[in-house]
């Protein structure tokens, strides 16, 4: 498992993540560069100007109550969204693997949530995130 929270923030809401249902961490990066060559064999780099954005693919076990604490903050966020507003924004810390990393937000998967066998003790939530 990976050792280190992953905690998504929006408005007074605040989940913090850190059983994650395997060995695979959360984030990765969005690739936007590439490198092609000439025709002559010299390298060009493309993409954008910036860094590279960083997308989180998240499946960790949770219990009932991040669930729904999870689901509220969606909803507060998708409602903010549903106006058009640029606050639709989540707070992202992200410490599961080397230096922490902070950043804003866009849910691109919604929450799901599974059942894990007969017991109401853990969930399995699933999300996806993109930096923006």
């Amino acid at each position: 498992m990976a050792v280190g929270d992953l905690t998504v923030a929006y408005s007074s809401y605040t989940v913090i993540i850190n059983q994650f249902s395997n060995d695979s961490l959360p984030r990765s990066i969005l690739g936007q560069a590439s490198l092609d060559f000439s025709l002559s064999g010299a390298g060009i780099a493309e993409g954008p100007p910036v860094a590279q954005k960083k997308i989180w693919s998240v499946a960790a076990y949770a219990t009932y109550t991040q669930c729904q604490n999870m689901l509220d903050l969606f909803y507060a966020w998708d409602a903010a969204r549903a106006l058009g507003t640029n606050s639709a924004q989540v707070s992202i810390t992200d410490e599961t693997f080397g230096s922490t990393i902070t950043a804003s937000g866009f849910f691109t998967t919604p929450p799901e949530i599974t059942k894990v066998g007969t017991s109401d003790q853990y969930y399995l939530l699933s999300f996806g995130l993109t930096e923006v």
